[in-house]
């Protein structure tokens, strides 16, 4: 199936989207730049892909065991991007379309973006952010590499979309996915800013527990003092339950483990917390409309509840649970780490 193309110009996009959080906004209205929004967003299939080849080829190249996926971003994760930076312009937006490499430590990671820094693609560099050296207030770590697409004869339709490169270390990974795993599970929101001080703190601290053993620079505002982050640490992890609530949400996505899908490229995962399971569909590449027709359904199907639905492509389905870990309640690594750290 051919790739789908914009079908509107970045002002249109960008006029209709301001609409949306509008006090005066129309269900017609709405709905038109909602229609956009799915039409922008599958747009970025094609750019996505391009890019994911490279970064594939070039972090296989580098640590055979990397885990590479892609993803398009979620229509509510979008949508409440938009509505926390109202000054953003949609068409603006860097990581509508993502691609993401894990690695297994700071070694490879470093030669990895050596790569990408000494033989540049010819696509546009707009913005370098190395979340290790200088890690997120909230604990985040990672680096990003921001780029806007070179599409020149055939490809001139996609020039300019935006594609976010992800660079993570498996620890970086597990840090993402327990936050974003009590997120799913628990509405907390921490990854927006929001929800219990206690979570965020907690994370905040987990985030320079890891730069430690990684050797990279602490996250801002917690102690430089090894015994007062490690008593910190115990005392939220005691008083969250951390160990006993991400074990208990480990257990939703054991019934999808060992599924062989050996030719689908596509996966469709949805999660419902509330029912404490998940839905996996599995599409070829030849299928990718349909698939994106389905994916658009689970997220009306979800629209306001904690159930949320993410459509990834990655090479096998035993990199699946590796790349979208939270999506499975996988927390295993984070745990691990958690419990070292301890001496439990």
């Amino acid at each position: 199936m051919p790739y789908d193309r914009p079908q509107f110009t970045f002002n249109q996009l960008d006029k209709a989207c301001d609409r949306l959080f509008a006090e005066d906004c129309t269900a017609e209205e709405w709905s038109d730049a909602i229609d956009m929004l799915s039409n922008w967003r599958s747009s970025h299939r094609y750019p996505m892909n391009a890019l994911n080849m490279t970064l594939r080829n070039r972090a296989k190249s580098i640590d055979q065991d990397a885990i590479v996926a892609q993803r398009l971003k979620r229509l509510d994760s979008i949508l409440r991007k938009l509505r926390r930076r109202r000054s953003m312009e949609m068409s603006q937006m860097q990581d509508v379309g993502g691609c993401r490499a894990i690695v297994s430590g700071m070694r490879r990671l470093s030669e990895l973006l050596h790569v990408f820094e000494s033989r540049p693609l010819k696509h546009q560099v707009a913005r370098t952010q190395d979340y290790i050296m200088f890690p997120k207030d909230d604990g985040y770590r990672s680096v990003h590499l921001r780029y806007r697409f070179a599409g020149r004869a055939s490809a001139s339709p996609w020039n300019k979309l935006r594609v976010e490169i992800q660079l993570r270390t498996k620890m970086q990974h597990s840090w993402a996915t327990a936050l974003e795993t009590i997120d799913a599970f628990t509405g907390e929101n921490i990854k927006f800013g929001s929800g219990d001080d206690r979570w965020r703190r907690f994370f905040a601290l987990m985030g320079s527990v890891h730069a430690g053993l990684e050797a990279a620079p602490p996250v801002p505002g917690t102690p430089e003092n090894q015994l007062e982050l490690r008593d910190e640490v115990a005392h939220l992890a005691n008083e969250l339950r951390v160990d006993y609530l991400l074990q208990s949400y480990s257990r939703i996505g054991r019934h999808v483990q060992g599924r062989k899908d050996g030719k689908a490229m596509w996966y469709l995962l949805s999660l419902m917390p509330d029912q404490n399971q998940i839905r996996l569909q599995a599409y070829p590449a030849k299928l990718i409309g349909t698939a994106q027709l389905a994916y658009d359904q689970a997220e009306k199907e979800f629209a306001n509840s904690k159930s949320q639905a993410v459509l990834v492509s990655v090479a096998q389905i035993a990199d699946l649970q590796k790349a979208f870990p939270n999506f499975f309640g996988d927390t295993r690594l984070f745990l691990s780490s958690l419990n070292r750290y301890l001496g439990r």
